[in-house]
C-alpha cells in the first residue's frame, strides 16, 4: 500500500504542495496559498501530479482500472436495456409455447435441474440428432406434463411449467436442452396437477400424443392454464410466485392479464 502523506505534488493551478493527510478517499495538500482537499484518486486524472513517478504510475494504473470498470458497468446497463427492448418489440408468433412429456423416472431430475430435453428427430435427414426447438423464443413457456405408466393418454396431467431464459432463442439451441428462467417456474403439488387435454381438445379421439417429446401450442391456451393454476395456490408465497409468472408471461406475449374474478371472454 502506498504512503502518500509527505509526498511532493503539483497542482495545475495552485502549484507545488505537500500531501499532509490521506484517508483513501480524500487528500489534503498544503500549498503556499493554504490547505486544499481533493477526491482520491479522481483528482489525479486531471489536476494533480506526484513528483514520485513510480507512485504516479501506480495511481495511473488505478485510474485506468476504475475507468475500465465504469465502462464495463455502462456496457452492462446498455446491454440490459437493449435486451429489454428486444423482449418487448420482438415478433410474437401465436403458437410459440411448448408442452413436453416428462416420464415419471425423469420428473425428479427435471425439477432439480430445471432443464428439459426436446428429444431427437425420429426420421429424415436429421434422424437421431437433438430436436431444434425453433419456435421457442424468450416469450415461450414450457409446460411439463406426465402420464402414469399404463394410464390412457386422456389422463395426462400438468405437473409444472417454466419460462425459458430471457436470452433463449430456440433456433440456436443445437443440443436440444432448454433451461428454465431462474425466477419464473412452477412445480405443482401432487394434489394440484391439472388435466392437460381439456385445454387442447375436448374430443377424446383427438387426445393423442404420438411419439415426439415436444409439441407446440398456442399463447392463448398457455394464458388459460397459468390463470387456472393460480386457483390452486395454498400459501401467499406460492400465490405471489404464480402471479408474477402470469404477469411476466402476459407482458412478453402482449396479452391482457385477467383478474382472478374475471372469466374468459367468449370467443
Amino acid at each position: 500500500m502506498m504512503q502518500l502523506v509527505g509526498q511532493a505534488i503539483r497542482h495545475e493551478t495552485f502549484g507545488k504542495g505537500i500531501i499532509t493527510d490521506w484517508d483513501e478517499r480524500m487528500l489534503t495538500v498544503c500549498f503556499p496559498s493554504g490547505d486544499k482537499k481533493f477526491l482520491y484518486p479522481d483528482a489525479f486524472a486531471r489536476h494533480l501530479t506526484l513528483k514520485n513517478s513510480a507512485m504516479q504510475n501506480k495511481i495511473q494504473r488505478l485510474l485506468n482500472a476504475q475507468a475500465a470498470k465504469k465502462e464495463a458497468e455502462l456496457q452492462a446497463v446498455q446491454q440490459a436495456q437493449e435486451k429489454r427492448r428486444l423482449l418487448h418489440t420482438m415478433k410474437i408468433s401465436p403458437n410459440s409455447q411448448a408442452v413436453l412429456d416428462i416420464p415419471a423416472e425423469q420428473e425428479k431430475e427435471v425439477f432439480s435441474t430445471w432443464s428439459v430435453s426436446t428429444g431427437h428427430y425420429l426420421s429424415g435427414y436429421s434422424k437421431g440428432e437433438p430436436r431444434i426447438p425453433n419456435r421457442l423464443k424468450p416469450n415461450s413457456l414450457c409446460l411439463l406434463t406426465r402420464r402414469e405408466d399404463g394410464a390412457p393418454e386422456q389422463e395426462r396431467r400438468i405437473i409444472g411449467a417454466f419460462m425459458v431464459e430471457e436470452d433463449f432463442w430456440g433456433i440456436d439451441c443445437c443440443d436440444g436442452v432448454v433451461n428454465a428462467h431462474p425466477a419464473y417456474r412452477i412445480a405443482l403439488r401432487q394434489e394440484n396437477t391439472l388435466a392437460f387435454w381439456p385445454y387442447i381438445a375436448e374430443d377424446p379421439a383427438k387426445q393423442r400424443w404420438g411419439h415426439t417429446k415436444l409439441k407446440y401450442f398456442s399463447n392463448r391456451t398457455a394464458e388459460k392454464i397459468l390463470f387456472d393454476i393460480r386457483e390452486f395456490c395454498h400459501t401467499k408465497k406460492e400465490k405471489d410466485a404464480v402471479e408474477q409468472f402470469y404477469q411476466y408471461f402476459c407482458g412478453l406475449n402482449r396479452l391482457t392479464p385477467r383478474k382472478e374474478q374475471e372469466e374468459e371472454p367468449c370467443s
